[in-house]
């Protein structure tokens, strides 16, 4: 059976929004269903609903390219269920056609984060050190899905560090720094 491709969607446009992609940098989360008439969008979140309940605009990317601002008119949790309403998508028709895009959002509309939390991008390339000083290189990676482990390269070698307080008690964005408890063979 031959796979039919999607008809073009509804007021997506095939360019860029002006604002840009590279402003809409934060996954909220994936389209996955429409509820009601009104074309409330099922969503399946990629991070936390405390983070994201107040944002008003969203990027719509689907997955030929197309991108669209669109602007939040209600966001709520239901039972198991996480529901946006979108100006631009007025009932269940349009917003039918953007099922299985991605929504993205900008990092400056999330809620704060909690105080021993950090965004991954600010922490790549903070430079890491001992608890007593000694650099030890860069924080050139976060790996694993809950980010528990930090890679510290300098030079041709790597090391992976679990990303937890006890290892690293110190995390200072402002001072572009780290510190690792050096255990032994941790950097051997």
């Amino acid at each position: 059976m031959e796979r039919r491709q999607p008809p073009n969607l509804p007021g997506i446009k095939k360019k860029l929004d002006p604002v840009g992609e590279g402003t809409y940098t934060f996954v909220v989360g994936l389209v996955t269903g429409v509820k009601g008439l009104r074309g409330d969008l099922k969503l399946k979140l990629k991070g936390s609903i405390d983070l994201i309940d107040n944002i008003k605009t969203v990027q719509i990317a689907t997955a030929d390219g197309a991108r669209q601002i669109a602007h939040v008119r209600s966001f709520k949790a239901e039972q198991k269920l996480v529901l946006m309403s979108l100006r631009e998508f007025e009932d269940r028709t349009a917003s039918e056609g953007i099922i299985g895009a991605t929504l993205f959002t900008e990092r400056s509309q999330l809620n704060a984060l909690s105080e021993d939390e950090w965004w991954l991008d600010d922490l790549v390339g903070l430079t890491a050190f001992t608890v007593e000083g000694e650099e030890l290189g860069k924080v050139s990676a976060v790996f694993g899905e809950t980010s528990q482990l930090l890679e510290i390269t300098k030079g041709e070698k790597s090391h992976l560090v679990p990303f937890v307080k006890a290892l690293v008690p110190v995390v200072d964005i402002k001072a572009g720094r780290v510190e690792i408890v050096n255990l032994p063979g941790l950097f051997d």
